[in-house]
C-alpha cells in the first residue's frame, strides 16, 4: 500500500554505505527507505538502490548511443523516427548526468520530516534537471498539476472517434513543492526533498512520490 501507508522507515545517512551504495553520495539527509516485509522480502533499500543504478546506467547509455549515432545524424531523424535531428543532452554534459542521477535518487529515497512522513520533491530538483539537460521552455514539466506540469494548457489538433486526443501525462515526481526559507535566518526549511537541514526520525509513511514508478523516459526529443 502507498499513499500514507506505513511501509517505510526513516534511517540516518550513517547507514547508507551498505544500504545505498549508489545514491548515498547525494542523500545527506534522513531518508525514507523500504521497511522489511515478509511478503516482499526482496524489496529492500539495497535492492531498490541497485535497481535505480541499473536503470540510470541503462537510460543514460542508451541516450548517448542515440545522440552519437551517425546513422541518425545522416538521416536527420530522432530516436522516435521523427523527422528532426536528436538533441544532444547527455553527451559530454556531466551536469545533465548528475542532475538526472539526483532526480532518480531523491525521487526514490525521499526525505523524512519530523513526523516520519516522506516529503514531495522540491520543484528546484525538476528545474535543475531541465536546465542542466538544456530543455527548451516548452518542454519543462515542473509546473503545477493544472496543466499537467507544463506552463500552459496543451492544445490538441488530433481527433480520434470524434474526440480530441491529449498526450501529456504527469511528470515523474510530481506534484512538486516550492522550497521555503526561514525569514529570520534565511536557512532552508525542511518542506520538500532534498531540503538541506537534516532532521532525524524513526519511522515513515511513503507518499505516492516516494514509490512512484521510475520513468522509462525522463527526457524529450
Amino acid at each position: 500500500m502507498l499513499d500514507g501507508a506505513d511501509t517505510g522507515e526513516c534511517m540516518e545517512p550513517t547507514d547508507f554505505d551498505l544500504l545505498l551504495p549508489f545514491c548515498k553520495a547525494v542523500i545527506p539527509y534522513t531518508a525514507c527507505l523500504p521497511r522489511y516485509q515478509s511478503l516482499w522480502y526482496n524489496h529492500s533499500a539495497l535492492s531498490k538502490d541497485r535497481f535505480v543504478e541499473q536503470m540510470f546506467t541503462k537510460l543514460v547509455s542508451q541516450r548517448k548511443i542515440y545522440e552519437t549515432s551517425s546513422a541518425m545524424a545522416d538521416d536527420d531523424t530522432d530516436e522516435w523516427g521523427g523527422t528532426k535531428a536528436i538533441t544532444p543532452r547527455f553527451t559530454d554534459n556531466p551536469d545533465c548526468e548528475n542532475a538526472f542521477r539526483n532526480y532518480f535518487c531523491w525521487l526514490n529515497f525521499p526525505r523524512c520530516d519530523t513526523e516520519g512522513r516522506s516529503l514531495l520533491l522540491c520543484r528546484s530538483v525538476c528545474e535543475n534537471f531541465m536546465t542542466a539537460c538544456q530543455y527548451s521552455s516548452d518542454l519543462w514539466r515542473c509546473g503545477d498539476p493544472k496543466y499537467v506540469n507544463a506552463r500552459e494548457a496543451e492544445i490538441s489538433s488530433t481527433w480520434v472517434n470524434q474526440k480530441l486526443v491529449y498526450y501529456r501525462a504527469p511528470f515523474p515526481g510530481s506534484p512538486f513543492k516550492d522550497n521555503a526559507a526561514d525569514p529570520d535566518t534565511d536557512k532552508p526549511l525542511v518542506v520538500c526533498t532534498p531540503s538541506l537541514e537534516n532532521i532525524a526520525s524513526t519511522s515513515c509513511s511513503f507518499s505516492r512520490v516516494g514509490l512512484a514508478s521510475l520513468a522509462v523516459v525522463l527526457w524529450f526529443v
